[in-house]
């Protein structure tokens, strides 16, 4: 893949989203590209963030330290950023489903940026506000249709008998 198709996949990452052409060069100059095999692992979870790897191609799953799918992660898709923006140790282990192919960007290289131009950080923050207030959002969608479940099975009903 040249430059120019990578430069098209980072313009699409959620965190970077609104990056000027120049900083968008300056991330993918920083970047190195990685290739897994299938059934590698790209990080375990409680290891430290130290990596964030854009999927270029094949097939990535997000695992519970069980083993049990979180999520599958496909081309364009993004895994490491939460960690290593918040320097926390992976909450996931990350497996190649596919042989695959990423850009892996260290967190030094991304918090140097950071500190040369701090419009990219103030950027990438709050990219990352909007993409947790999402998630948390849908979290708690999610965990209100549970509890209406969950009271249908005991046969509660809000303000039951």
């Amino acid at each position: 893949m040249d430059k120019n198709q990578q430069a098209d996949i980072i313009r699409r990452i959620p965190i970077l989203k609104g990056f000027s052409e120049e900083q968008i060069l300056k991330v993918l100059a920083l970047c190195t590209e990685e290739s897994f095999s299938e059934g590698d692992l790209l990080f375990q979870e409680g290891a430290d963030s130290r990596n964030i790897f854009i999927l270029l191609s094949g097939m990535l799953q997000v695992q519970t330290p069980t083993g049990g799918e979180i999520a599958t992660i496909g081309k364009m898709g993004v895994v490491g950023e939460m960690g290593v923006l918040t320097d926390l140790p992976r909450a996931a282990g990350v497996l190649a489903l596919r042989d695959s192919q990423t850009l892996c960007l260290g967190k030094e290289a991304l918090f140097g940026l950071i500190l040369q131009d701090p419009d990219m950080g103030y950027r990438i923050y709050r990219n990352t506000t909007h993409i947790l207030a999402e998630r948390l959002r849908d979290n708690n969608i999610l965990l209100e249709q549970q509890y209406l479940v969950l009271d249908d099975l005991v046969g509660g009903g809000r303000g039951g008998t």
